[in-house]
């Protein structure tokens, strides 16, 4: 009977002290799809200094919205636009002064199969299929829809859309399209150089803000918060194309 009361104290022992221990949960992050490449490389150099491991999901801003409403298990959203964040701080689904702006998209015309490096009048003139990710979904298309309500060619000119930005890039990529307007960050991470960049005042400005959610690994969100606010984040980011 001792033998079998020791073992069971032991058993209860081990019990106790396994579930005490600290979890190691991995962060999960929402990002838009403009933003993927760079936020993999932010949450690479931050698993490297703090140890917290980082899933990097994206998507479209307007379904990684619809995905957070149904329950999603994300820590954090990077959105491409401001919009869906104050939406989201609407439903009490996060900490509101947690918000944040981390970055400044900015629109180029890309016409890779030019000879040379395309100016504002190719795109002006430019009257083939142009590829712009769906206003509905991505706050670029929306820049790319303003952008051409600004050169009154909204009615006229023949485009596809894309789900997302990304989609947009590849639809010009691989010469299903002569042309689209897409993300400089997008060219430039791709080492791409036939484009120009859209005048900000064509369009309205794509602030990216994101925002701490109301899920189980606050305290690691904050900290990668506080990451990408940091200065040498921010130089980084400007490196990549955006403001």
């Amino acid at each position: 009977m001792r033998k079998i009361a020791l073992q069971y104290y032991l058993f209860i022992l081990f019990f106790m002290c396994v579930f005490s221990m600290p979890s190691m949960a991995t962060l999960n992050i929402a990002v838009a799809s403009n933003f993927k490449v760079t936020a993999q490389q932010i949450a690479h150099t931050f698993t490297e200094n703090t140890g917290v491991e980082v899933n990097i999901s994206s998507a479209s801003t307007a379904t990684l919205y619809q995905q957070i409403l149904r329950g999603a298990p994300f820590d954090l959203f990077l959105s491409a636009d401001e919009k869906h964040i104050d939406l989201l701080v609407a439903t009490d689904k996060m900490k509101p002064h947690t918000k944040f702006i981390y970055a400044q998209g900015q629109l180029v015309f890309w016409q890779p199969n030019l000879n040379r490096i395309p100016t504002l009048d190719d795109f002006t003139q430019f009257n083939e299929r142009l590829a712009i990710a769906n206003p509905k979904f991505a706050p670029y298309g929306i820049a790319a829809q303003q952008t051409l309500e600004f050169l009154n060619k909204w009615q006229t000119q023949a485009y596809v859309k894309g789900n997302n930005i990304n989609q947009t890039y590849q639809f010009v990529e691989s010469n299903n399209v002569a042309a689209g307007l897409v993300a400089l960050a997008s060219v430039l991470q791709q080492k791409k150089t036939k484009y120009v960049i859209i005048p900000q005042q064509w369009y309205q400005p794509i602030k990216q803000a994101g925002i701490v959610l109301n899920n189980h690994n606050q305290s690691d969100a904050e900290k990668f918060r506080e990451f990408v606010l940091s200065n040498a984040t921010q130089v980084y980011i400007h490196s990549q194309g955006y403001d």
